[in-house]
Formats: structure tokens, sequence, C-alpha cells
């Protein structure tokens, strides 16, 4: 965005934020009240939350944003970083907006961005968890597989995790959702990495922050999704279920997705200055989720950075980056009439603005009713604009929008499915990786596949894939009509590719079970054939059905879609967002550098506490010791019949870390692999698994596993299954010591679970591992080990000659980058005073170089305290100290030392 736009807008939301914080303050014996700037503590705007296991490094928050408008004043973690490591950025802040008519016709809309009028709940009920109440609404992180979170996939799962007969009915959101006692003991998980979150636009403090919002009402359940995978780690999926809580219908609603995409460099000054943006609308063709190719037309908002050229002032701002950036809708209800949705899935109004134009002149919307005619403006559909592409190289906003879905009746809900994808070029390509290509593969995992869900190999047959049911006892009639001109019943006509083109057509002198491959034959009896009678065509099909049947039979199906495809071989199940994704990897929750024993305490106070923290990275001396727990062990193959695929892990370490600016992770060229341990290491260069194995951890949970998977014949048995058993151990089951480090330098380690999927033969299995992963929070400084005396402690490097090998690039919670080491610190508690040659104190470093009791003994136990302390060379007041002598002195129970140190700037 603009700068004199964007100072104008950080500076109005603060000062709104700062006015009204006490409305979100909760009563001192509840909360620890806002933050230093007045905004809520509970708002996830410190950049926690990053999609990291992919290459696109997209940045989550818990109330609509995706990015983060308050980059820098709250976080430098980019907003949507490509690759990681690599400091280019393509996203300032986006937000979901929401808009619809109220009983008097007058719009409404409500934004995440620029104006924040979505909020977490501030004060829930229901809390299950056991956190501050301020701390409930928060994004939650889980993966496929985790324990509660099963997902309708298959007939070999299931997907009621707590045998309530419900299915997916306990949202993630640290709320007892369905009253039962238990906690999040029921919902959906997908993907690799997902990341959950709650929010509405109905909390008092949003209208305090804008007196102008008018809540419509609504409650939104935000997830999104990563992988690791090629071919699917260029892009984020999202869905955003949106429920009406309003107790009142909401009308003519459309739901946009509004974006500032800064694309460039962020270590460059006006990076965001000469960005272009458009719209693509084209049609594509892929593999479907049934198999055979389809054709998709596929509309995307995107942007890319303008290269440079030197001859032209305007067109050389720097910073160059070299891919493209697109938001796509993948799914949303649709009607073909358009009467009471979209016709198709896509855009229905689209515009890009630069610059601080008013709206009257083709800039930002300023109000509800300026959004909402924006969002509705049938002139900004691409059936009438077609593609369109910015002329000059500006500062881009977009705005995409799709509606009208004619109401959301109370207590009901909407779900739009979007994807943030990124690629190296605009495309398509036939080397694939450009942004279209991963478009295209964004779709596809969409899509996912058609599965068997209830065992039943007549369901799902001719192309039948949706049951209708009758509306129970005393409910009014219904009747399943085909109309005259749809596809369902043109499709048996000779002349049907005259209507709908690449349609094949029906010949009526060659029999049924001949034509297209027999997909038009629907079976009424295992092993029925329209010669015995225990079948027929699905021709005859096309008469009124009455509808009044209460569960789900073979009769009850119906091809709702008209495509034969849908609904083959006992496949009637559509399950969306599948791909193969690797075991997810143990997290480690290190926060810049604070990796000692003491600082993990008090997530451990019992050992069940092990299922919350996965891994610990303790540093050393000259050493950094890895413990993490089995539970990526636990996950299973939904699909393959809770087949169990795991094969070993991969540690991985990142050295030559300098944090470059705009920066969120360390670059995948530093990664390096230490090494490989797998259970069964016969015939590959790993070791044995069991090296690293802690045989006095304790066990946290066994749990049986029913398995239906058939090693021999390679597939899911549906006759008969068996038991294995899961144990899941305390973090320590495995523990690794890395002694190729460096005291005081930055390192990142990444514990990677690799696993394998079986194909139809041993020489087709497929070895599935994520990448390398960790944010710049999760670094680990090896340090030296404190000693029983003081007689020996020293600084390093001294004298300090303007800069040392450790050095990073500045930050704001960092601002000098760089610092001088105090070594072999006593085994007590004590502090280092610093003062200037004439006797002025500079600094007070406090210590404790006590040892913590290990959080678990046995194997490589970490007992040594911290013997080191760093110093940043800022004063008590905040200036950088100049060069110079400086004397030091260190006072403990143990006495005094005293001593001294050069810095030559």
């Amino acid at each position: 965005m603009s700068l004199c736009r964007r100072m104008a807008l950080t500076t109005a939301v603060v000062a709104l934020w700062a006015g009204a914080c006490a409305f979100h303050q909760l009563p001192q014996n509840q909360v620890d009240g806002p933050s230093r700037d007045g905004i809520h503590r509970l708002f996830r705007l410190d950049g926690k939350f990053v999609h990291n296991v992919g290459r696109l490094q997209l940045q989550i928050t818990n109330f609509g944003e995706t990015g983060n408008q308050s980059n820098p004043s709250r976080t430098t973690v980019p907003s949507a970083e490509w690759p990681a490591g690599s400091g280019n950025d393509y996203l300032f802040a986006a937000g979901l907006w929401i808009g619809a008519l109220d009983a008097s016709g007058i719009p409404h809309v409500t934004t995440a961005t620029y104006e924040r009028e979505f909020s977490p709940d501030i004060a829930p009920t229901n809390v299950c968890v056991p956190l501050p109440l301020d701390q409930v609404a928060d994004v939650r992180e889980s993966y496929e597989g985790i324990p509660g979170g099963n997902r309708i996939i298959s007939a070999s799962v299931n997907p009621d995790d707590d045998g309530d007969g419900r299915i997916d009915e306990d949202f993630l959101n640290g709320i007892d959702d369905d009253g039962d006692g238990l906690c999040d003991e029921d919902y959906s998980a997908i993907g690799q990495q997902m990341f959950a979150s709650e929010y509405n636009d109905y909390q008092p403090t949003t209208r305090q922050l804008f007196p102008e919002h008018v809540p419509l009402g609504i409650k939104v359940q935000q997830t999104s999704y990563a992988w690791a995978t090629p071919g699917q780690n260029d892009f984020v999926g999202m869905d955003y279920k949106i429920i009406n809580v309003s107790g009142r219908a909401l009308r003519n609603v459309f739901v946009a997705i509004f974006a500032d995409l800064d694309i460039g460099n962020r270590a460059i000054r006006g990076y965001f200055t000469d960005d272009e943006a458009g719209l693509i609308d084209t049609t594509v063709q892929y593999v479907g989720p049934t198999g055979e190719f389809v054709k998709r037309r596929i509309q995307m908002g995107y942007g890319w950075d303008n290269p440079d050229d030197p001859a032209r002032l305007q067109d050389a701002k720097g910073g160059d980056v070299p891919g493209y950036i697109g938001c796509m809708f993948l799914n949303h209800t649709t009607d073909p009439s358009g009467a009471t949705a979209p016709r198709r899935v896509g855009i229905t109004a689209f515009k890009f603005f630069s610059g601080s134009a008013s709206f009257a002149a083709g800039g930002d919307p300023e109000n509800d009713a300026q959004r909402y005619l924006l969002m509705s403006d049938p002139q900004l559909n691409p059936d009438v604009t077609g593609q369109v592409v910015s002329g000059r190289p500006l500062d881009y906003r977009i705005i995409m929008a799709t509606g009208p879905f004619r109401s959301i009746l109370p207590d009901s809900s909407l779900i739009v499915s979007v994807a943030w994808v990124m690629g190296l070029g605009r495309g398509p390509s036939q080397s694939g990786g450009t942004m279209i290509d991963n478009a295209i593969n964004a779709q596809q995992v969409f899509d996912g596949l058609y599965t068997d869900l209830d065992g039943n190999a007549l369901t799902g047959t001719c192309g039948k894939e949706t049951c209708l049911l009758g509306g129970g006892v005393g409910s009014q009639r219904f009747t399943y009509a085909i109309p005259e001109s749809s596809l369902c019943r043109l499709r048996f006509h000779a002349d049907v590719n005259t209507v709908f083109a690449g349609v094949p057509p029906w010949d009526n002198l060659t029999p049924c079970n001949l034509q297209q491959n027999g997909k038009y034959v629907c079976q009424e009896a295992l092993g029925g054939t329209i010669a015995n009678g225990g079948a027929h065509c699905a021709s005859a099909d096309t008469l009124p059905k009455p509808i009044t049947a209460q569960t789900c039979t073979p009769d009850t199906y119906v091809d709702f879609d008209c495509d034969v495809n849908t609904g083959q071989g006992g496949r009637e199940h559509l399950v969306n967002w599948v791909a193969a994704a690797p075991l997810p990897a143990p997290f480690y929750a290190g926060q810049d550098g604070r990796g000692e024993v003491s600082d993990f305490q008090h997530f451990y106070s019992t050992r069940d506490d092990s299922t919350r923290v996965s891994a610990w990275f303790f540093p050393g001396d000259h050493k950094v010791t890895l413990k993490w727990n089995n539970f990526a062990e636990q996950v299973r193959d939904a699909q393959r019949g809770n087949l169990k695929e795991f094969l070993g892990y991969r540690i991985f370490r990142a050295a030559g870390w300098n944090r470059p600016l705009g920066t969120n992770a360390p670059a995948r060229n530093l990664w390096s692999l230490v090494g490989e341990w797998r259970a069964d290491p016969k015939g590959t260069p790993a070791h044995p698994l069991s090296e690293l194995i802690d045989p006095s951890v304790p066990i946290i949970n066994i749990s049986p596993v029913l398995v239906r998977w058939d090693p021999n014949r390679r597939q899911v048995r549906n006759d008969s299954s068996y038991t294995e058993t899961d144990t899941l151990f305390a973090v320590g089951r495995y523990s690794f010591v890395d002694t190729h480090v460096l005291n005081g330098f930055p390192y990142f380690y990444s514990v990677v679970p690799i696993s394998v999927v079986p194909g139809d033969s041993a020489g087709s299995d497929v070895v599935l591992q994520g990448n390398p992963s960790a944010s710049n929070a999760q670094v680990v400084y090896p340090r030296g080990d404190s000693r029983n005396d003081q007689s020996e402690v020293f600084v390093v490097p001294n004298p300090y000659k303007g800069g040392a090998e450790w050095d990073l690039v500045p930050r704001e919670e960092d601002p000098s980058g760089t610092k001088v080491t105090f070594m072999n610190l006593p085994r007590t508690k004590g502090t280092i005073h610093i003062y200037t040659v004439a006797g002025d104190l500079v600094k007070d470093l406090p210590f404790d170089g006590r040892p913590s009791g290990d959080l678990q003994y046995g194997k490589d136990s970490v007992t040594g305290g911290k013997g080191s302390v760093p110093w940043n060379l800022i004063s008590r007041n905040g200036q950088k100290i100049v060069s110079g002598i400086y004397l030091y002195s260190v006072d403990t129970d143990l006495g005094k030392q005293v001593g001294r140190f050069i810095i030559i700037r």
C-alpha cells in the first residue's frame, strides 16, 4: 500500500486500539491485561503461527487476517515469504470480507483488513483447555492423524472419535462445543500442518474500536492447511465456515478476499512500490477426483514484482523477486440456475487499486456501502471484463468476491474454500512450477477423491454419488425430478453434444453395458448384470422419484451432479483436501535461544505433559542435546486401513545463519543432513533407531488399533482386520547429542520423520519426508557450562573489533545484532556489573548458573548449568556503547571477580 495511506491507517488503528484498550480487559484476576501498545494480547500479531512445512511461509492470525499489517510494529515475521529464508515477501496483509443486506435493504460489511472488525472471543464460555481465559481463542495447530482428529475419509477409519454417534462436532477451539465434558475430542484434522481459529464480528470491543461497524452476527471457523511434498508445497489451502448466529436470515451475502500484495525483498526500502496486478481467467485440464480428465475454469487474482529497468528511474525500485502470488476460490455453494448462489465456483467481482484516490475516482472503498457495492458490482464480473492486467508498476491492492448467496438462515452456515498459490512465473508451463501449474495442484488437492465410505459396493455405481433422504415423519413429501433440459436427461440422446459439448452421444441400438465402458450399468445385487436381471441401465432412472427413506440404501442414491464418473466402483463419497502428507515432525517450543531446562520446566509438571510438547533441544558446552517423543509413529494411514508407514528419522542442522532482514527461517541451503536412523536399516546407509532409544523414559499411553491392511496383497481388507498396539512414550524416548557446534553461534535443528507409501509392489513404494524447517524463534545457542568457582571468568571476543563472527543482522528486538559473551560463570546466582574506566555503571547482567534437574533422566542427561551470558553492547539507557576499555565485576555469594575488556568500534 502507499506510504501515506499505510501511515495514516496504522496511526488511526493504533490510536483506536489504544483508546479502547480498557474494553478489551477482563477482570484483573482473570487476565494479565493488554500489551504495551493497547492491543489485547489475545490478538495473534506476533507472527507465532506461520505455515512452514512447505515452501510458502504464510502467516496466520486468529481474526481473519492473513499476513500481518502490524509488521514491523508488532513483529518482523514476513506475511508470505517464498521460499523460506529468502527475505522475499509477497503480501502485506489480506483479510476476509463478508457483506449482506439487513431487513431494510441496507448493506453491511464486516472486514478483517484493513479495519479489524473480526475478533477472537475475549471472554469465551464452556472453556475446556487449562489456559487463562484470555488465551483460549488462539490459533491451534494440528495435523492429519492426530488423536481426536479423524475425519471422514474411508470405511477403514472411524471418524466418530468419541463414539457419540456424531462426526466432527467439536471444532478445534478449546471450547466444549458439544457439551459432553470432553475437549476438542472429535474434529477433522487435515494436512501435514493445520491451523484452526474461531472469531466473530459481534464482540463489544469491536464496536468501541470501529463505531460505524454494524455486526452481521456471524461466527467464522477458519482452518488452513499446508504440505511439504513436491507439487503440493507451493500453496496453502483455507476453509472459512461462516455461521449465522444472529437469529435472523442474512440476505444477498457476498464473500470476498481483500489483499494488499506488497511484493519484494523487505531489506529494500519501498520494495512494494513497483508491483503489478491482474486477474487470470482460463480453462485448464487435469486429472480429477474420479481419475478422469476434467476441464475447469480457474480464476485468480494475482500479483508480481515488476523487473527493474536501470534505464528508467521509475522502474528501478530495487528488491526484485521472481515469484508470482495468487489467490483463488476453490469451492463454495453453487446453483446452476443462479437463483440461490453463483452458477459456478469462481470470482463474480474483481478489481485492483493503487494510489490514494477516492472511491468515486476508482480508489479503495471507505465505508460499508462502497464495500458492498464493490463486491456486488456486475460490471466487475470476469464474464464482463475478461482478464485484466495493470498497466504500470505501482503499489496495488486487489479484491476478489463471490456471490450472491441468496440467504444464510439462522444457525446455518456457508463454507468458502480458497488457496494462496505461489509460482515461478505466471504459466502454465510443461515443466511445471509456475503459479497456474501450482493453482491446478491446489485445485486437485481440494477436489480430493471419491472413496467407499459405507463399505457397500452397491452404492456409488453408474454415477450415483448422492444419497437423498426424506424429511422424517410428518414432513412434506419430496420428489426428485430431473429437468428436461438437464444433462442428466439429455446425455441419453444421440444429439446431446449439440447442447453439451464434449459429451459422448448415446446410441440407442447399442446395449448399455457396451457403451462408455459400461459406466451406466447400475447394479442392484452383487454380481448382477442386465442380462440376469440384477442390474439396469441408468437411462431408466430419469423419471421423477419419490424420496421417503430415512437411511441411505443403494436405492436412495442418485446422480445429482450428472457426472457418470463420480460414483463408480462403490465409491460414493467425495473427500476434499487429499494429498500425500509426510508424517508430522516433533515440535520444539524454544523461543529466541531460551532453551535451558529451566525454560521448559513450567511446561512439564507431570509426564502426561509430553503430549503437549514433543521435542526439547537443550544447549550445552560445545553440544546440543535433542530429545523427542515418538508421537509421529502414532500417525497411521486411514486410506490404507490404518497402516503404520513410519520408517525412521532424519536429523538436519542449519548453520551459518545471520538472520537476514525480512526472513523468518533459515534458508534451505543452510540445512545439512546430520544422520538417518531407521527401525530396520537393512540395505540402507541409515543407523539403527535403537541407538537413539532411552529405555528409561516412561510410557504415556497404550492404545489398540484396528488395522485392515493386507501386506501380502498390498491392499485394504474389507472382510477382516487385526489389532496392533500403539505405545506413546514421553519426550526423551529418543535422544541425540550433536557435538559439532561452536559456543555462542546460532544453530537450528529439525527432526524429520520418514515414511513409506506402499505401491503395487516393493519397487513402486514411495518414501516420504517433510522439509527441514524452523522459525527464527527456534534458534539454539550452545554455551559454556557453569563452573565450581569464578576465578576463570573471561570475555570473548576481547578485544571486540567492530564485530564478531557470530553477528546477526540487527532487528527491532535486537537492535545491535552483535554481542560479547561472559564465559566460565560460576554455578550459582549472581550479577555482572559493567563499568566505564571512570566508574560509571553501564549495565547490570543478572545470571543463574545453577543446574536444573533434568526433565528426563537416563540417556544423555542434561545437568550442566548455564555458564555464559551474552551482552548486546547496549547500555542500561538503551544506547550503543562507544569504543573504550570497560571493567566488569562478577558478584556472587562466592565473592567478587573483576576484569576488563576492550571495545573498538
